[in-house]
C-alpha cells in the first residue's frame, strides 16, 4: 500500500469529520489495502475492490470501508468503486457481532460518577447524562459553548457534531451541575473543557461505566417522563430530535438495545 494515496484521504477526512469518526474511515482504508505495498490502488478496478470488500464480515465494518472508499473518489474522481446497489445489496448481507448486553443500572451509575474527584471528568459525565451529547462532542465543548439560563437550565451550542448535527442543546435540569459547572467555566475560558473523547472513554471503562450508555440513560429516561403527557409517539419523535438522529431506527437503538434497571437488586 502507498501511504502516500492514502495521505490525502487523511487530511480529508480529518478536515471533514469529528476526529473520531475520521479515525475510523481511515483505519478502515488502511486495513482494506494493507497487503498492497507496491500497487497504485487509485488504478484499481471495480472488482478488485469488490475482492477486498467481500472479506469483511461484519454491517459496521462494510460500512466504514463504503465511506472511507466515497471519500477517496472525492480526492480522485478516477477511482473506480462500486455503485450504490452493491454497497446496498452486500450491505443486507451482513450482521453486526452481537454480544449479550447488560442491563444498565441508573443508581449505580450515578453514584459512581458522584464519587469523582476530577471534575473535569465528573462535570463531563453529568452534562452527558442530563444532554445526551455523544462523547466526542462533549470533548469538543468550550466555555463559549455554554450557557446557562436564568431559570436553572443549561444549554449547549454543538459545533462538532456527527454527520453535521450541530445545533443547541438543551439539557434536562441539574442544579448541582449548574452551579459546580458554572463556578468551573469561569476558570476555565480557554480551550476545550473537558478531556480527550479517548480519555473520557477510558476512564468511564475503569469506573465500569460505558460513555455510550450515559446517552442510553438520558434516550430512555427522557422519554418515560414525556410518555406521561403525551402519546407514546410524540415522546418518540421529541427524543430522536434531542439526540439529533436522522432517522427514528437510530434513536431505537438508543431506547430498546438496553435495559435500564433505576436500582441494583438486593
Amino acid at each position: 500500500m502507498k501511504y502516500d494515496i492514502l495521505e490525502p484521504l487523511k487530511d480529508h477526512l480529518q478536515t471533514y469529520l469529528t476526529p473520531q469518526t475520521a479515525k475510523k474511515y481511515y483505519a478502515s482504508a488502511v486495513k482494506l489495502f494493507r497487503n498492497d505495498v507496491n500497487i497504485d490502488v487509485v488504478n484499481w478496478s471495480e472488482d478488485d475492490i469488490k475482492i477486498r470488500l467481500d472479506c469483511i464480515r461484519g454491517k459496521n465494518e462494510f460500512s466504514a470501508a463504503k465511506n472511507a472508499l466515497l471519500h477517496m473518489k472525492e480526492i480522485y474522481p478516477d477511482f473506480k468503486i462500486p455503485d450504490e446497489k452493491y454497497f446496498h445489496e452486500q450491505s443486507l448481507k451482513r450482521k453486526n457481532r452481537s454480544k449479550k448486553q447488560k442491563d444498565i443500572c441508573l443508581d449505580s451509575t450515578k453514584r459512581k460518577i458522584n464519587q469523582i474527584s476530577d471534575p473535569r471528568l465528573k462535570y463531563a459525565y453529568r452534562l452527558a447524562l442530563c444532554s445526551g451529547l455523544r462523547v466526542s462532542e462533549l470533548a469538543a465543548v468550550e466555555a463559549k459553548d455554554i450557557y446557562f439560563r436564568e431559570d436553572g437550565i443549561i444549554e449547549v451550542t454543538v459545533t462538532h457534531g456527527k454527520g453535521g448535527s450541530n445545533g443547541i442543546v438543551i439539557c434536562e435540569r441539574d442544579d448541582y451541575l449548574y452551579s459546580k459547572l458554572g463556578e468551573y467555566v469561569k476558570n476555565h475560558q480557554e480551550g476545550p473543557m473537558f478531556y480527550s473523547s479517548n480519555t473520557l472513554q477510558k476512564r468511564a471503562n475503569e469506573l465500569g461505566i460505558e460513555c455510550h450508555d450515559l446517552r442510553r440513560i438520558f434516550a430512555i429516561t427522557t422519554r418515560n417522563k414525556l410518555k406521561q403527557n403525551m402519546p407514546i409517539e410524540e415522546a418518540n419523535a421529541i427524543v430522536q430530535g434531542k439526540l439529533r438522529h436522522a432517522r427514528f431506527s437510530t434513536t431505537k437503538r438508543y431506547l430498546f438495545n438496553r435495559k435500564l434497571k433505576f436500582k441494583e437488586k438486593k
